[in-house]
This record gives C-alpha cells, structure tokens and sequence, in this order.
C-alpha cells in the first residue's frame, strides 16, 4: 500500500507540475524547458525522484520481502513434511536459501554496477557520437546476470543437496536459470517495444504524421502486441519451473506427493529473476536521475 500510494502519489504530483511548467512557463512567460527559474520545474524534478526512484524502490522491496518469506515457508514445509527422514539442519538450510541468494544479488550487483564504464575518451572533441549509455547499462547487466548465475548455482549445491533426493538441488538450479532467462528476455522485450532504433516506435511516430487518429490507433496497436510477449515468457517460465521442481525427487505425505516441490521450485525460478535485483533498480532509474540532471 506504501508503495503503490508513493509511486501513484509521485506521479500525479509529477504530471501536475510538469502540465504546469509548460503551460505558464512556456505559453505564457516564454520560458525554455526545465528552466529553473519556474517553480513548477523544481516540483516536477521532485515529483520525479518520489515517483520514479523511492516508489519504484519500495515496490520492488515489497515484491522481494513477499517472495523471500513465501519461498522460506515453502522451503521449511517442503522438508517437514517430506516422506524420507531428513535432518533438521537441511531444514534450516532450506529455509536460509533466499536469504543467502539476496545477499549475493548485493554483491553481484555492485559488481555489476562497477563493471559500468562508458568509453568516451575523445569521443567528443573528434566529432564521434558518444558510447550509447543504454547499451553501457546493458553490459554492466550482463555482468551482474553472469556472476548472479554462477552464484546461484554454488549456493543451490551449498544450501539445497540432501541424501534423500541427491538430484534436487540442480533441477532447483534450473529452475533458477529459468527465471534469471526471463528476467533477462523480459528486460529485452520491453527495450525492443520503447527504444527508438527499434520497429514499434518508429511505425508508432510514421503513423503520427498523417494525424492524432493514426497515432493513437498504432500506439494502441503496439501496446496490445507488447503485452503478448511477455506473457507468454512468464507462463512458459511458471511452467518449466513447477515440472522441474516436480521431478526433483522430494515428495511430501500430502495428496498430490511432489506438488509441494513444483510450488517451491517456482519460488526459485523467482529467486532466480531477482538474483540481480540490486542491479535492475540501479539502472531503472537512471532515466529519472539523468532527466533531473
């Protein structure tokens, strides 16, 4: 609820000020975009910052506190409640597993952060276009998804092999590379879908030259084909992650034996998706922070 009243409060706030700016500022006292002088500009700046950067932080927190917690409920029942006798401590390493992958998401992350170095050494004084920063962002992504998965698979082996199902821990490693790939796939779904050198956005500003009515026509059109993609992603993901948790080996004394380990190993695959979490937020707001700079 904070979250959702922080990012919609923000962006309201932030929407309210910038109509403001450029209807007085601009219609009425000739000023130029984002001039300082406009009080209305400072608003929007700080409507920004609210909306894009701490909301968006704090719904992501929310998200990573639910799946954390479900994925240790699920852990700790999974080995409870399993047919074969299993010690206490392969319980208590289940239940620990979130928590260990989130402390390596901060340092692959911060590696993945460091990792960011744009090269535009004389780039500007000889006349050639300076290094993309989308596309320094996306090495540094792909470092952080690198490292994230190596770590993950360590920790899987580390936390999650027991004697009873000596097979488990890599299909729960899958699962995770499962969600680390969609999480990937989705971040390039939605770069091919906004990002101006790309097909959509291009067909959406040649259909704003004939008219209002094009424009929106085409820009409903693409929006209605973004969404197909990255649905059909996560379902195909959901899917792979619950069979293989299935197969894993560990069944527990409820009706359906190895349902428990399929929801657990969807829990992973979210794990997975969020194993560079740190490192998404990071560059989710470059947008904002560079706007306001």
């Amino acid at each position: 609820f904070v979250a959702m009243f922080a990012q919609l409060g923000g962006g309201i706030y932030t929407k309210a000020a910038d109509v403001g700016a450029d209807l007085v500022g601009k219609t009425e006292l000739d000023l130029p975009e984002d001039d300082p002088r406009n009080p209305a500009v400072v608003a929007d700046l700080v409507g920004d910052n609210v909306g894009d950067c701490c909301a968006r932080g704090a719904d992501l927190f929310e998200s990573l506190s639910a799946e954390i917690i479900g994925a240790m409920i699920l852990g700790g029942t999974l080995v409870e409640r399993n047919v074969a006798e299993i010690p206490a401590s392969a319980a208590l390493k289940y239940i620990a597993f979130p928590l260990a992958v989130h402390v390596m998401d901060l340092i692959v992350s911060t590696i993945g952060v460091m990792a960011v170095r744009p090269d535009n050494k004389g780039r500007g004084d000889s006349g050639k276009d300076l290094e993309d920063p989308m596309g320094v962002l996306r090495q540094g992504y792909m470092v952080a998804v690198s490292l994230a998965m190596v770590a993950f698979v360590g920790t899987t082996r580390a936390l999650l092999y027991t004697e009873a199902a000596p097979n488990a821990w890599w299909h729960f490693a899958l699962c995770g590379f499962i969600g680390a790939v969609t999480g990937l796939l989705i971040v390039y779904i939605t770069e091919y879908y906004t990002d101006f050198v790309h097909r959509p956005v291009k067909d959406v500003a040649k259909a704003s030259v004939s008219g209002h009515g094009t424009n929106i026509i085409a820009g409903l059109g693409v929006g209605f084909e973004s969404a197909m993609l990255p649905i059909l992603t996560v379902v195909a993901a959901i899917l792979s992650a619950y069979f293989l948790g299935k197969s894993s080996g560990l069944e527990t004394t409820a009706s359906d034996p190895q349902a428990a380990a399929g929801l657990f190993g969807t829990a992973v695959a979210t794990m997975g998706m969020l194993s560079n979490l740190t490192y998404v937020l990071a560059m989710d707001v470059f947008g904002p922070i560079t706007d306001n700079a």
